[in-house]
C-alpha cells in the first residue's frame, strides 16, 4: 500500500482530480452529496475513488464504481479502499467487473469476495460480467 494513503468521502471539491482518470460515463455529483463515494488520497491528491448505490443490485449494496489512477495501481489502493467500505456496510453486497480484467478478478478473489455468477450480454462484444458477494458484518 502506498505511504500516507488517506480513505475519506468524497467533496465536490475532488470532482476535478477525478477527471484524469475516471473512466466511466456521467457525473458523480449526485454520489459525492449523497455520500456513497470514498476517495483514496495520497500526498493531497485524489488517486482512487469507488462509489456505491444503496439496494442497488437485487436489492442489495453495490459498489457501482471502483477506479484508481494507473500511476497507482497495483499499490494496495483498491483493496484499501473496499476494506473501508466495508467496514461502514452491513449485510450482503455486491461487485461486478468484466470477464477480461484479470487484475479486478484477481483482486476481488483474494480480498475474499465470493463469485456469484455471470451474465453475458451487458458489456460491449459480449463480454461477461463476472459478479461477486461478500457478506458483512
Amino acid at each position: 500500500m502506498v505511504n500516507m494513503t488517506k480513505v475519506r468521502h468524497a467533496e465536490p471539491s475532488d470532482l476535478s482530480m477525478l477527471i484524469p482518470f475516471d473512466l466511466f460515463p456521467g457525473d458523480r455529483i449526485v454520489e459525492i452529496v449523497e455520500r456513497r463515494m470514498l476517495v483514496a488520497e495520497v500526498s493531497g491528491s485524489v488517486v482512487g475513488y469507488l462509489a456505491w448505490q444503496h439496494r442497488g443490485c437485487l436489492e442489495k449494496d453495490y459498489i457501482n464504481k471502483l477506479v484508481v489512477a494507473e500511476s497507482f495501481r497495483r499499490q494496495g489502493l483498491a483493496s484499501t479502499l473496499l476494506d473501508v467500505l466495508c467496514k461502514r456496510l452491513r449485510g450482503r453486497v455486491f461487485i461486478a467487473t468484466g470477464a477480461r480484467n484479470i487484475a479486478a478478478n484477481a483482486l476481488l478473489a483474494g480480498c475474499g469476495w465470493a463469485y456469484a455468477g455471470e451474465i453475458v450480454g451487458i458489456l460491449p462484444d459480449d463480454e461477461a460480467q463476472v459478479f461477486y458477494r461478500k457478506d458483512l458484518g
